[in-house]
C-alpha cells in the first residue's frame, strides 16, 4: 500500500482537472486560500497558476491548496489562454515553472503531476522542461496515432536541444475492446512505440463519466469496476519503473534558452556551435574588434563560453564563429547597423 504525496498542477486554460477537485473540495480548498490573502487574491482573480507564471513575487507555496490529506492543486482558469501573450518577450519564459517548481524542498511530494493542454506552446514547453517523465494519452483513432507520433518527435528535439532526458509513456486510453478496429489500433502502437507502451491501458468505460460528473474518484463510485483496477494498476506500475533520470541543471537550460546573463563574476556569454572549431565574441564594448574576444568550449556541456567584466549600458555585439560574423541567435534583441545587418543588444 502506498501513502504518497501528489501535487497535481493544471496548465490547461480549459482546466477540467481545477473544476473536477474544486467541485470534490470546494471547502477545504477556500479555507486554505482565505489563510493566504496572495492565495486568495489570486485564486478569485486569474487562478493560481497564472499567477505563479506572470507574477516573480508568487513563490510555489502561494499557488498550492491543500484538498484533502497528501493530495494538493495549483489550480489555472481560463487566463492560461492569454498567458503566452504576456509572456512573448519575458525573460527565462520557458523555465519559469520549473523555477517556481523547485522552490519545494526535495521531500514536499512523491509526484507532480502536471496536466497539459493538448498542444505544444509555450505552456507545454514550460511543463516538459519542469519534469522527469511524460505520460502520452493516445486512443483508438488515426489521429489521436499521428499526434502521438508528432509529439515524439518534438520531445526528442526538446532532449537534443536543452540536453534534458525525458523518460516517455504512451498510455492506451478509452479503449472499446470489444471493436476488431480498438484492437487493429492497439496493435499499431504496439509495433511503432513498444519501447515506451505502458503495459497497463485504460478502456472505454461509463463509470469514469459518471464519476467525473458527481464529482467523485472512480474508486468512490465504483471500486469493484474494471477502470478502477485499470487505475490502480497503472499507478503501481509508474511507481515500480525505476527512475533513469538524472539530476536537472537549470542553469545549463537557462544558458541554451537565453542570450548574455550576469553571474557574479561578471557577463557570460554562451553559444551552441556544436562544429566550429573556433569562436569568439565582439561587440562595441571590444571596440569591434576583428579578434574579439576567444570563447572557450565547455567540455561538460558543449557551449562556446565566456565571462567578461563589462561596465553597466547597451552594447551591440556579435559572434564569429569560424570567420563568420553572426547574431547571438539565442538573444531576441538586436538592433540594424548601418549595413543592415542585425547586432544583439545587450544590457547591463
Amino acid at each position: 500500500m502506498y501513502a504518497l504525496a501528489i501535487a497535481t498542477l493544471a496548465l490547461s486554460a480549459a482546466d477540467h482537472w481545477t473544476t473536477y477537485l474544486c467541485l470534490r473540495s470546494p471547502v477545504l480548498g477556500w479555507q486554505v486560500t482565505e489563510a493566504n490573502p496572495i492565495s486568495q487574491w489570486l485564486f478569485e482573480a486569474i487562478g493560481l497558476v497564472p499567477g505563479l507564471l506572470l507574477d516573480s513575487a508568487v513563490t510555489a507555496s502561494d499557488a498550492v491548496l491543500e484538498l484533502r490529506e497528501r493530495l494538493y492543486l495549483m489550480p489555472a482558469s481560463t487566463v492560461l489562454s492569454g498567458i503566452e501573450q504576456e509572456l512573448h518577450d519575458a525573460d527565462g519564459r520557458e523555465a519559469r515553472l520549473a523555477e517556481k517548481i523547485g522552490q519545494f524542498p526535495d521531500d514536499t511530494f512523491d509526484f507532480v503531476i502536471v496536466d497539459c493542454p493538448p498542444s505544444v506552446g509555450l505552456l507545454t514547453f514550460n511543463a516538459l522542461i519542469a519534469v522527469d517523465e511524460v505520460i502520452i494519452p493516445v486512443d483508438a483513432s488515426f489521429f489521436s496515432m499521428h499526434g502521438l507520433s508528432k509529439l515524439r518527435e518534438t520531445l526528442e528535439v526538446v532532449e537534443e536541444e536543452l540536453k534534458h532526458r525525458l523518460t516517455v509513456h504512451v498510455l492506451c486510453n478509452n479503449i472499446d475492446t470489444r471493436t476488431h478496429f480498438s484492437n487493429e489500433m492497439l496493435d499499431e502502437v504496439e509495433k511503432f512505440h513498444s519501447g515506451v507502451l505502458l503495459d497497463t491501458y485504460i478502456i472505454h468505460s461509463v463509470r469514469l463519466k459518471e464519476a467525473a460528473a458527481r464529482g467523485k474518484t472512480v474508486f468512490e463510485l465504483a471500486a469493484r469496476s474494471k477502470p478502477a483496477g485499470q487505475f490502480l494498476s497503472l499507478a503501481r506500475e509508474i511507481i515500480e519503473k525505476e527512475p533513469r533520470i538524472e539530476t536537472r541543471n537549470l542553469e545549463e537550460w537557462m544558458e541554451r534558452l537565453h542570450g548574455p546573463r550576469q553571474v557574479p563574476e561578471g557577463v557570460l556569454f554562451a553559444i551552441d556551435a556544436p562544429n566550429a572549431d573556433q569562436v569568439r565574441v565582439t561587440g562595441e564594448f571590444t571596440n569591434w574588434s576583428r579578434e574579439g574576444r576567444k570563447m572557450e568550449r565547455d567540455p561538460h556541456d558543449g557551449l562556446w563560453k565566456i565571462v567578461m567584466n563589462i561596465p553597466p549600458g547597451e552594447y551591440e555585439y556579435r559572434f564569429i564563429v569560424d570567420g563568420v560574423w553572426i547574431r547571438d541567435p539565442n538573444n531576441k534583441d538586436y538592433i540594424r547597423n548601418e549595413f543592415g545587418q542585425e547586432n544583439s543588444l545587450l544590457i547591463v
